[in-house]
């Protein structure tokens, strides 16, 4: 059913005639695949054992409901060939794109069945436009179908050379394309997926870049550059230098700029890595600035949209313009296409509503409606978040970290003192010296507050050793991700020690 319902979306969101695409009805009546067709698309049938008990009165393994499904599958899968690509939410890259494989696989076919003069016209029309957005790929084929073409059905020795001479360039372009795509995904691989390695740090990034360097000065196409930016950035970020990686990005950016065509989706992705380092160097005027540029290139709504809002927060967070982080959260939460977020993104901003909700509680900032801040509950949000729960190395730790600040602000000491025991042996079994190692610091600075029995004098007394380590490790050098790190730890204990210097003895 995933499937189905993936291609179901694909047709809908791009407004085709379906009942015409999946073929009408006899008599007026609309057929079985119409029917499941829409069923799908309402949101009726979420499954196949809805779908198989509506028509069949049945399992999925029925036989009739397989031949049904395979059938509406089959018509979806054609009706791919009609997205109409004039409609908005197509840039010209993409547009050029569909079109040329559309025409690319006419081409196949025109030829296989002999019809050779004009899948050749086609083939000349799509390799304009192919090396115009620069499809190597597509070069690649139809400059080896040309050069076939003037040595045997239609000989022709300058044409042949001309074209021979081309398939070996664009060959030699996609050879270097292809590289810088698979140290990319070999990098990103080691970080996301192969946890029984070590962390890849900048060392393997570092390496990769310095053997693709070398090609630079011959190979300037999009997907090349593309792939060096994001390991020469992946190496400067690794290592902590965020205004050197600041500089990268904007030398990314310059590079595709250059090309003849716009490519927002690449620039879009320098820009949120730029901002990224403003956050981390708690730069507001300079990421305010990428901001703006990102949006000018973002359709709202979208999903680089709600990117732009959650980086846009973090700046507002990590250089305390509360106001403005919350005006953002409203802005993205209240739009009407944030129910259709993922489980995960949908997690992430109840996360970043709980941060802002517990600002509220400690007087750091006013929701522009009165009362809106009684409608949000920390527990209902602590069991509101499956996903994240499970991950005790990364998104766990906000979790943990709000839930802590909250007992503490509302003088729950009863609850903090039940609690820390726990806390402390997550500690020990989770956080260790390695990205999330201010994190670490962070909690152990929290569990000082009970041992010092609330007393803020105490307190300060026994928190000075982590302070310092906090200090050693400003976020500025760390590894640890600002979705970690919502709010700056130093921010945070700054509050904490406020609430309890209002403790009255």
């Amino acid at each position: 059913m995933e499937i189905i319902r993936d291609l179901v979306d694909l047709v809908s969101r791009n407004k085709l005639k379906s009942v015409e695409l999946l073929g009408q009805a006899e008599k007026g009546r609309i057929s079985m695949v119409n029917s499941l067709y829409f069923k799908i698309a309402s949101g009726e049938f979420l499954s196949d054992e809805e779908a198989a008990q509506y028509y069949f009165g049945a399992s999925p393994a029925d036989n009739g409901y397989r031949k049904l499904k395979n059938r509406l599958k089959n018509r979806l899968i054609n009706a791919v060939f009609f997205i109409d690509t004039k409609q908005a939410g197509y840039t010209d890259w993409d547009r050029a794109y569909i079109t040329c494989c559309k025409e690319w696989a006419a081409v196949k076919i025109l030829l296989n069945r002999g019809a050779s003069k004009i899948a050749i016209d086609l083939a000349l029309k799509i390799f304009k436009h192919a090396q115009h957005f620069q499809f190597s790929e597509l070069l690649v084929n139809i400059s080896k179908m040309l050069r076939l073409y003037y040595s045997t059905r239609q000989p022709d020795a300058r044409k042949l050379k001309y074209y021979d001479e081309l398939h070996a360039t664009y060959v030699k372009l996609w050879q270097s394309e292809n590289l810088a795509e698979d140290l990319y995904i070999k990098l990103v691989y080691s970080h996301l997926f192969d946890k029984n390695q070590a962390t890849p740090g900048p060392s393997m990034a570092k390496a990769y870049y310095e053997q693709l360097q070398p090609l630079m000065a011959e190979q300037r196409s999009y997907h090349f550059l593309r792939h060096v930016y994001l390991l020469k950035i992946a190496a400067l970020m690794s290592e902590g230098n965020f205004i050197e990686t600041a500089i990268a990005c904007e030398e990314a950016i310059t590079a595709l700029g250059e090309m003849e065509f716009l490519a927002p989706q690449a620039l879009l992705t320098f820009l949120y890595q730029k901002l990224v380092c403003h956050i981390q160097l708690k730069d507001y005027p300079a990421g305010r600035c990428v901001v703006e540029r990102a949006l000018e290139l973002e359709r709202e709504g979208s999903y680089n949209w709600y990117k732009n809002r959650e980086l846009c927060l973090l700046l507002a967070l990590h250089t305390r313009n509360y106001q403005e982080a919350f005006s953002i959260w409203q802005q993205a939460s209240q739009h009407p296409s944030f129910k259709q977020l993922g489980q995960r993104p949908d997690e992430q901003w109840k996360i970043y509503e709980a941060w802002l909700h517990f600002l509220i509680f400690i007087g750091k900032l006013s929701p522009p409606q009165e009362g809106s801040s009684s409608k949000f509950r920390i527990n209902k949000f602590l069991n509101e978040v499956p996903t994240f729960s499970k991950d005790k190395r990364g998104m766990n730790i906000p979790i943990l970290i709000i839930q802590i600040l909250f007992i503490i602000a509302q003088k729950r000491y009863d609850l903090v003192i039940s609690r820390m025991e726990a806390i402390d042996r997550y500690c020990s079994r989770y956080l260790k010296h390695d990205e999330n190692y201010r994190s670490n610091v962070f909690i152990r600075l929290l569990l000082q507050i009970p041992k010092a029995h609330f007393h803020p004098k105490t307190v300060l007394e026994r928190a000075d050793r982590y302070l310092n380590l906090l200090h050693q490790n400003p976020l500025q050098i760390s590894p640890q991700g600002h979705e970690i790190e919502i709010i700056p730890f130093e921010d945070l204990w700054e509050m904490t020690l406020e609430g309890l210097g209002k403790r009255k003895y």
